[in-house]
């Protein structure tokens, strides 16, 4: 056996510091030393990862002890060192992004190195990147256009009347153009007044200043005709008493974080629990709470057909070392961070 050595970050538990510790992989080598990566498994040298504020929110509540320390990080971009004799769909030296679980396991894509397995419980999304962008750019788009593509999902969309809350959030961002390129009917959008001019070049056709009086704005909007669906990527719960008038009869409402902006446990739960009721047919609409790691694969290939027709204009707020990963979490803001 031999030991490639690399390094990652970990954590204990939700009150314990990020740390970066020294960890390894054991693998037999061939008679020309290279390593036999298990029959299903894709060894990735990670060039850089990306962080999202959902990261460290699952961070904060992981609070059982890990055989291993934690590891943090879905997004990633890096190149295929080693395959296992299983994985026919890549070859080595390709250059790749994806979508990791993370934090439920004791590895994450802020680290060196990333063993994928192809076959695990929790699914993991990989596809080659595509030639009109950067590694730095291949990082930075699974997740949140990933999230955006599930929010949508089947959903017929050319035509429709959209209100989309929260449209300058990393996830709004893509869900407005995905539904620009779609063709829907009319795209409204919530978001501040520092946010407008972006998220109507991005396909807002009309725009809600989040700081106002939303209910109001939102029922002046459906006095001609009602949303078909309501696409929540902010929060919040002000609407649901008047859903019989802001929404068609069985009208989908998709959100990504829950009935209470403020906290992440009430929010996920009240979620949780009204999609249990629409499941049951006891609501007058569809609800859904989306996890993109929650069911369905396939998504990367449809996003990475979007970014590779240019569809979707990708975001980068800023780019950090590997060594300065708490700075850029205290920045609180999705970030690129160079791995290698």
């Amino acid at each position: 056996m031999t030991k490639l050595t690399y390094k990652r970050y970990g954590f204990k538990n939700g009150g314990s510091p990020l740390e970066i510790i020294t960890d390894s992989f054991d693998f037999p080598t061939d008679a020309q030393g290279n390593f036999i990566i298990p029959k299903n498994k894709i060894l990735i040298k990670i060039y850089y990862a990306s962080l999202n504020p959902v990261d460290y929110k699952l961070k904060k509540i992981t609070y059982f002890p890990p055989f291993s320390l934690h590891g943090i990080g879905k997004d990633y971009s890096g190149e295929i060192v080693g395959l296992g004799s299983n994985v026919k769909n890549f070859k080595v030296g390709e250059f790749v992004q994806g979508f990791h679980p993370g934090v439920i396991t004791d590895d994450g894509t802020f680290s060196q190195y990333l063993l994928i397995d192809t076959k695990g419980l929790f699914k993991t999304e990989i596809a080659t990147v595509p030639q009109n962008i950067s590694l730095e750019q291949a990082a930075a788009w699974p997740l949140v256009l990933g999230t955006a593509i599930k929010v949508i999902g089947d959903l017929p969309i050319k035509g429709k009347k959209i209100l989309v809350f929260g449209g300058a959030t990393s996830v709004g961002r893509y869900l407005v153009q995905l539904l620009q390129a779609e063709q829907a009917g009319e795209i409204v959008v919530s978001c501040s007044s520092r946010s407008q001019e972006l998220v109507t070049e991005l396909g807002a056709t009309k725009i809600i200043n989040y700081r106002e009086n939303v209910l109001n704005r939102v029922l002046e909007n459906v006095k001609d005709k009602p949303f078909d669906y309501i696409f929540d990527a902010w929060g919040g719960n002000e609407l649901f008493p008047h859903l019989k008038q802001i929404l068609v009869k069985n009208g989908t409402y998709h959100t990504i974080v829950g009935d209470d902006p403020h906290s992440f446990f009430t929010g996920t739960s009240k979620s949780f629990f009204r999609t249990f009721l629409s499941w049951l047919h006891l609501l007058d609409y569809s609800y859904q709470y989306v996890l993109l790691g929650a069911g369905g694969t396939g998504w990367i290939n449809k996003a990475r057909e979007y970014v590779a027709n240019d569809d979707v204009q990708i975001f980068i707020d800023k780019i950090y070392k590997f060594e300065d990963l708490n700075d850029a979490i205290e920045y609180n803001k999705p970030v690129q961070l160079k791995v290698n």
